[in-house]
């Protein structure tokens, strides 16, 4: 073994005389475990939280509306999509007031033409409940107890964005729909509306072999920012969830840096404790490294011993506080079972790159922590230590 290790260890196992030193470095130890531990279990739930809003709250959205800058896209238009773009669909929309007999109300009319096309619809037979140019249009039961409609009854949109003249003035083009089904809506997207994509197209004066754009689903909705890299901007236009949810998952980003920051300031003052014990360690071993420099330790092998003693401190801290970070976090609904028999159930979600860069992280902290004390070490002259030995 290292002769510097091996002091080191000598050192850290030993029943130092001084029990207050002996105490600030458990107290160093106890404090890196509890605070790794911590702040894994703080990064795990909100990466579970994250994950579970992203399901609730993207699942139902199109990730991203892809268009022509200039003019419509064709059916058979050719488009290269990178891999992690998981479906496209081609999509008809606009915003439209939605008007029946006791009520009135606001909501978006997008075209569709199969079951897939939306997650909303997967259980709806498309193809019967919206054939081609019979108007039929699908919206959620919350919306039609809104407008106080059902099923069969017939409802007017207007659409707002075009318009045509009469001799009345420029009226919004206008027409009446009939109500072929209704959907469930889990999240506040409720004021969707679906009709055949067709007659969408028909009321915008788009041909029927054109559409505004597609509809992309991605593996993972945060990857939408790469789409910039694959479509040129100069020629398409990019609309992405972020301008309906962008704001709610910067708020949980921001929550969840912020409860990081402030669990990481346990593991940076259970760390700095380490320069405390080291410092007395110094003071009462000086005699003891005097000697050793008299039978040939140099200086910087004395300042090794000490960055060992503390660097070991610091890494059975860190691995035994990100074991227990994980362990509690697997069985963390048992445990809020034990204290609180309420059924309440907290997502998680482990990232293993991110249990590594904390263990990691703390355990780099631990040793510069350690250059200070063991600088003072080095300093030790043997006459001077052993003048009145």
């Amino acid at each position: 073994m290292n002769t510097t290790l091996f002091i080191a260890l000598r050192y850290w196992r030993s029943k130092s005389a001084d029990r207050f030193g002996r105490m600030v470095t458990n107290l160093a130890s106890f404090g890196i475990i509890l605070g790794v531990m911590a702040l894994i279990i703080v990064l795990s739930v909100m990466n579970g939280l994250e994950s579970m809003q992203k399901r609730n709250l993207l699942s139902s959205l199109p990730h991203a509306v892809l268009s022509l800058k200039e003019g419509k896209l064709t059916k058979d238009q050719a488009v290269k999509f990178p891999v992690f773009i998981a479906k496209s669909v081609p999509i008809n929309q606009t915003n439209v007031v939605i008007q029946s007999k006791n009520s009135i109300n606001a909501g978006q009319l997008i075209g569709v033409e199969n079951s897939n096309d939306d997650p909303r619809l997967t259980e709806l037979n498309i193809q019967q409940q919206l054939p081609k140019s019979r108007f039929n249009v699908i919206m959620s039961y919350s919306l039609a107890n809104q407008l106080k409609v059902n099923k069969g009854d017939k409802i007017r949109l207007m659409i707002t964005e075009n318009s045509r003249y009469t001799p009345f003035g420029r009226v919004p083009v206008q027409r009446l729909f009939t109500i072929s089904d209704l959907y469930f809506s889990q999240t506040n997207d409720s004021n969707t509306l679906f009709a055949n994509l067709s007659d969408v197209g028909r009321l915008l004066h788009i041909y029927p072999n054109q559409t505004q754009g597609l509809r992309l689903f991605l593996d993972d909705p945060f990857k939408v920012s790469q789409l910039t890299d694959y479509f040129d901007q100069n020629k398409w236009h990019i609309s992405d969830w972020r301008e309906q949810k962008g704001e709610f998952f910067q708020a949980v980003k921001m929550e969840k840096n912020m409860m990081g920051l402030l669990v990481s300031l346990i593991i940076i003052v259970a760390i700095s404790n380490i320069i405390t014990s080291l410092s007395l360690m110094v003071v009462d071993k000086q005699g003891e490294v005097a000697i050793l420099q008299t039978q040939g330790l140099t200086k910087n092998q004395v300042m090794q011993i000490f960055m060992f003693q503390g660097s070991i401190v610091g890494i059975i801290g860190a691995i035994l506080g990100g074991g227990l970070g994980i362990l509690a976090t697997v069985y963390l609904s048992d445990l809020i079972h034990l204290i609180s028999p309420m059924g309440i159930v907290l997502p998680t979600e482990i990232a293993i790159p991110q249990v590594i860069s904390i263990i990691v992280i703390s355990i780099l902290l631990s040793l510069l922590c350690t250059l200070y004390p063991a600088y003072q070490a080095a300093k030790i002259e043997p006459a001077t230590a052993l003048r009145y030995e």
